[in-house]
């Protein structure tokens, strides 16, 4: 007997199916007056299958669901199992063979839902937006057209609709967290600061802080504002505050708070940042060693001889590198594993396991926000 292809077993259950559901619901002598042409067709069907001619396949099947529109949930059914196999022009071709008939009104309204799933996920998003946009106009599926139009406006970045679909959703009880919608509001202020817009970015920031408060990201951005203002205080106090809420911003942003601090500075900043971290539960002690060791401070190894040895004894792989050269001084120890760090992965999206040297809010893989956790791995070559 042929091995079928793979796509050759989606035709073959829905075909299936739509026996079942004749048996299930009791077509009875309907079924019995178009046995004949329906036996046809799956005799034709299968044998374009084993014969691997899928789209002539697809004809038959369409044709036999064509005969009976009981079949309906059917027809949705092979639509999204060739969705879900990424043979997304198929998919199409099923769901205009649905939106051709002339359905019930949420019959027509789950079509014109599931055709713009697949122009998404063929990367249509033109067609996919304006698709969503009318289901959105409906009720029965507004939540999930408007979470679908939320996510092409993050791919878009057009924040602007990205934040008025969440409060839709807000309006609906579907909203995600209220942390999405402050960082929208972030990258409008970041848009807005780009271009000099200092104002404008200052009261979308502070409509960040309104939806979810505390907000590291909203205290980052102060800062730049207050450096650009040359308030280096109240930057670097900022700053500060915002690595105590998220310590995983240590290896973008303690370099930024050292430059603040000034070279006299360095030292003092690190020696307290170092000790908050030991006092504070959750406070990142060997992340922060770790970042600063990747900026090889040289000018504040003193302070810092205490908490590495503290990190060294912990860390088998670092007491590895240290035992395997007795001879090195400290600072050379210090600076070959800074160089380890500096060229490691500091990142990486708990949600899907994206890794990246520097710190996104929303992974680029999996398009998630606050996932990015540090995870620097020093690694023996």
């Amino acid at each position: 007997m042929p091995q079928l292809p793979p796509f050759a077993w989606i035709l073959i259950v829905a075909a299936l199916v739509v026996g079942i559901l004749a048996g299930h619901f009791g077509w009875g002598s309907r079924w019995t007056r178009r046995m004949g042409r329906l036996h046809a067709d799956y005799l034709a069907g299968l044998d374009y299958l084993i014969s691997e001619q899928p789209d002539r396949a697809l004809d038959s099947f369409l044709k036999l669901m064509d005969t009976n529109l009981d079949t309906l949930e059917t027809h949705f059914a092979l639509g999204s199992l060739y969705r879900r196999r990424g043979e997304t022009e198929r998919a199409i071709r099923v769901h205009r063979n649905l939106l051709s008939r002339n359905l019930a009104p949420e019959h027509r309204e789950q079509a014109l839902l599931a055709l713009a799933q697949d122009y998404l996920r063929a990367g249509l998003l033109d067609r996919a937006e304006g698709l969503f946009q009318q289901v959105s106009d409906g009720t029965r599926l507004r939540g999930r057209a408007l979470e679908a139009l939320r996510g092409i406006y993050e791919r878009q970045r057009d924040w602007v609709q990205a934040l008025d679909a969440h409060r839709q959703l807000d309006g609906l009880g579907m909203a995600p967290p209220l942390s999405v919608a402050a960082h929208y509001l972030c990258e409008l202020a970041t848009y807005h600061l780009d271009r000099g817009d200092v104002d404008e970015a200052r009261h979308l920031l502070r409509m960040a802080r309104r939806e979810a408060a505390p907000f590291p990201r909203a205290a980052v951005l102060r800062a730049q504002i207050a450096e650009r203002a040359g308030q280096m205080d109240l930057a670097a106090r900022l700053l500060t505050w915002a690595l105590e809420l998220a310590p995983k911003l240590l290896y973008d942003e303690l370099a930024h708070l050292l430059r603040l601090a000034g070279e006299g500075g360095r030292e003092r900043v690190l020696v307290e940042l170092l000790r908050r971290a030991q006092l504070r539960a959750g406070g990142d002690f060997k992340g922060l060693v770790y970042a600063a060791l990747a900026l090889s401070p040289t000018d504040a190894l003193g302070s810092l001889r205490e908490p590495i040895e503290l990190v060294v004894a912990r860390e088998p792989t670092l007491l590895a590198i240290r035992q395997s050269a007795p001879q090195a001084t400290f600072e050379q120890f210090a600076a070959q594993v800074g160089a380890m760090l500096a060229r490691a992965e500091s990142y990486r999206c708990a949600d899907c396991g994206f890794a990246a040297r520097r710190f996104y809010w929303q992974c680029p893989g999996c398009h998630s926000w606050d996932g990015f956790e540090a995870c620097a791995i020093i690694k023996l070559r």
